[in-house]
């Protein structure tokens, strides 16, 4: 007795193109929550990397005995700078003495602020205390997720969210 060793092991196409399809639907119901994780990553990221930076703002105006300015331009370009005793801007390159960071244009984020002074922000030396209670607010266009950092009198941080988990709710 001989075995067709090709006819147990072929693939017909009817079988293969019924794979296709079900590989092509699940792609299809897994994009839109896989860009809303990118998204969410993206704006996390950001907001992180605005923390980072206000700390470390602060933390140079107790050690470096200066006041420490931070500005901002609000709005889709968006951008802020660090720069000691007086405001910059962040727009313009090699402006802030301290660094600088601006919005890449595929990040699809928003940048707004209140209670800042002429678009800045700044620390006093003695304590690490800001000149104004501020908040800084990211936003992904056109949706309503956001993270907003705060800044107190004192200098203090928070972050907080809204549609996003592992942060506090605004």
């Amino acid at each position: 007795m001989q075995i067709n060793l090709k006819a147990l092991f072929g693939v017909t196409l009817v079988e293969l193109i019924l794979v296709l399809a079900v590989v092509v639907i699940l792609t299809l119901i897994a994009t839109p929550g896989f860009i809303t994780l990118i998204q969410n990553y993206r704006l996390s990221t950001t907001s992180e990397a605005l923390y980072n930076a206000l700390q470390f703002a602060k933390s140079e105006a107790v050690k470096e005995n200066a006041t420490i300015y931070v500005s901002f331009q609000t709005g889709d370009t968006w951008c802020y700078g660090i720069n000691a005793n007086s405001a910059c801007d962040c727009s313009t390159a090699s402006n802030c003495g301290l660094g600088a960071t601006s919005a890449p244009a595929a990040q699809q984020l928003s940048l707004s602020a209140t209670g800042l002074t002429n678009n800045a922000i700044s620390f006093e030396p003695i304590r690490g205390a800001a000149n104004a209670a501020a908040s800084v607010t990211y936003t992904i266009y056109g949706q309503s997720t956001l993270i907003r950092t705060s800044i107190s009198l004192l200098g203090n941080l928070q972050i907080c969210s809204t549609g996003i988990s592992g942060y506090t709710a605004c």
